[in-house]
């Protein structure tokens, strides 16, 4: 990526712009802003944000903070799929209300983290970075935004996010805990949904998951338990250390590959996996329009498997779209995911389990929420690493209930809480709306499930 102008460099980002109204959005009567944070060394990361704040009473309301994983995926595709107050239509052009909005009664804060993401930039065009800094520039962030918006630095404060969100939420989250006596936040604890906790348990969890949906042939499973775990013992059998070239090896590649190349949708297996020709095409048409666009290369631009993102990456790329979110003219196209950034990246956490346990250990709250259809971070591996942190059981899992119906099970771990949301894939906001805020409420509020 060639380095960005200098006036772009210069330009400085130190106040939030207020977003009237986004581009055709239904009235609100909530206040929003978007901008950029300046992070990392010499600020040399510029970190773009939404904040939306809460429809009910934002003066006490908590504030979320919510992180997309990836990594490099853009949270704001969240805020428009998932939890936030605005849908876009298949039109790509308008919006519409969505009932179930994680901001009724939360202030929500979205970065596009790490800087490479979406609208996020460096201004020299390098955008290397891996676990500990990224969660280094979003606590420069979050320092930035509650000194920017000093009215809500005494409000509840909690992380959530998805995903490789599992890495960025617990590492963040420590290093509040590290830095408060630089800066305070009224940290109060965090939710992942679907979360890569652990990569070791979520591959032995997707063995698991992929022969008890039906998609392992039985003869094979059976070979596997006598030839490859000790014992026969299946639910402690090591696959994640089965890479080479013998049958054990090819055993897990095999039920790897059924989950990801298999023809089914990952991010949920009941769910059709989209034929996304028009989505790639959009992209490769975004390439031409962007870049080199004066010497400014565009990000590199992905689309997740199965996944078509065609009306909001058209929305996010109307020219009065970028303007109320404060977009630099010349940067390049948004796209919900970054290649560049992605390859890049170096993953320096394979397990959070010393995070999770020491933000226990400092009386923070927990919740991990899986939706109990998706393979790409499935409900047995969290399972198992929250059966791994040597927690004292409160409560057996037991069912819990919206609408009258069973919504999904919890386990109840004391201050962590473990949920499956019954039909719900790898985006449980927008698979589950209903269940989604019910839990959400119900863990921010200290309310039984």
């Amino acid at each position: 990526m060639a380095h960005l102008p200098l006036f772009l460099i210069f330009l400085g980002f130190t106040s939030a712009v207020l977003i009237p109204n986004l581009p055709n959005q239904p009235p609100v009567k909530f206040k929003q802003y978007s901008d950029y944070y300046s992070v990392g060394t010499n600020g040399n990361h510029q970190l773009h944000y939404w904040f939306l704040e809460s429809q009910n009473n934002p003066s006490t309301d908590p504030v979320l903070l919510w992180l997309t994983g990836g990594p490099g995926c853009s949270g704001f595709s969240a805020v428009f799929g998932e939890w936030g107050p605005f849908t876009v239509n298949g039109d790509g052009a308008s919006l519409s209300l969505n009932p179930y909005s994680w901001n009724r009664n939360a202030s929500m804060l979205v970065f596009e983290s790490p800087a490479g993401v979406g609208y996020s930039y460096s201004k020299d065009g390098n955008v290397r970075t891996g676990d500990d800094q990224t969660a280094s520039e979003n606590w420069e962030g979050l320092k930035a935004f509650f000194t920017e918006f000093s009215q809500y630095q005494k409000n509840d404060f909690y992380i959530t996010g998805e995903s490789y969100g599992g890495v960025y939420v617990p590492t963040l989250a420590q290093t509040i805990l590290d830095r408060q006596s630089q800066f305070q936040i009224n940290i109060k604890g965090f939710a992942i949904g679907n979360g890569l906790v652990s990569a070791d348990t979520d591959t032995d969890g997707l063995v698991q998951f992929t022969h008890k949906h039906g998609l392992i042939d039985q003869l094979q499973y059976q070979k596997a338990q006598t030839q490859c775990c000790t014992n026969g013992n299946m639910d402690d059998c090591p696959f994640h250390n089965m890479n080479g070239f013998d049958f054990c090896g090819s055993f897990v590649n095999n039920a790897v590959n059924m989950a990801w190349r298999g023809g089914l949708n990952p991010y949920n297996m009941y769910g059709d996996c989209v034929n996304s020709a028009l989505a790639q095409q959009y992209q490769i048409d975004l390439r031409r329009k962007f870049g080199p666009v004066d010497g400014v290369q565009p990000h590199q631009l992905s689309t997740p498997p199965c996944v078509n993102e065609s009306a909001v990456t058209v929305y996010m790329n109307r020219r009065d779209v970028r303007v109320a979110f404060a977009v630099p003219g010349l940067l390049g196209a948004w796209s919900i995911c970054s290649d560049q950034v992605s390859q890049e990246y170096r993953r320096q956490y394979d397990n959070v389990s010393s995070q999770v346990k020491n933000a226990l250990s400092a009386g923070l709250k927990v919740m991990l929420y899986y939706g109990d259809i998706d393979m790409a971070c499935n409900f047995m591996g969290g399972q198992k690493f929250t059966a791994g942190l040597g927690l004292t059981q409160v409560a057996a899992k037991r069912s819990y209930h919206v609408g009258g119906q069973v919504a999904g099970f919890i386990t109840d771990w004391g201050q962590l809480k473990f949920v499956t949301v019954k039909g719900a894939g790898h985006l449980v906001p927008g698979d589950k709306p209903v269940t989604a805020a019910y839990i959400l409420d119900a863990f921010i509020n200290n309310k039984k499930f």
